[in-house]
């Protein structure tokens, strides 16, 4: 089954350091803060935070995925534009590094005395690490 190119979304996936996807693509999937998205044409109009973890889409017969570090999302007029933490596709993930860091974040987590910032950051962190880890591969 073929995409009409009428219902096709226009899709940005944007960093700090590099646009990441800009194409038109089918259904998108995000992990917004309250649960996961799934977004298809026509969807109306919202913005929304997104929370560290798998984003995928449809690209022909496709299914594209990533790993975001958390960010916004907004829908509006069949354009989804996202503007994402930091994202690695899953072939870009260094698992010894997602370890690293995973390891990093519960040392921070084990801490005294942390602030509430102190404390979101460190959870963060450990979240990334696990979103990274849940979906590379351990070739």
């Amino acid at each position: 089954m073929t995409e009409k190119k009428d219902k096709l979304l226009k899709l940005d996936v944007v960093t700090p350091s590099r646009t990441m996807v800009a194409d038109e693509v089918g259904q998108i999937n995000a992990p917004g803060i309250d649960g996961d998205l799934g977004i298809m044409y026509d969807h109306a109009a919202f913005l929304t935070n997104l929370r560290p973890g798998s984003l995928s889409y449809q690209k022909g017969e496709e299914t594209v995925s990533m790993v975001i570090a958390g960010g916004y999302l907004e829908v509006a007029e069949n354009r989804i534009i996202i503007l994402a933490e930091s994202a690695e596709f899953l072939n870009e993930i260094d698992r010894e590094r997602a370890l690293k860091a995973k390891v990093h974040a519960e040392s921070l987590l084990e801490k005294e005395n942390l602030t509430d910032s102190e404390f979101r950051e460190a959870q963060l962190k450990l979240f990334r690490a696990i979103a990274r880890l849940d979906h590379s591969s351990e070739e």
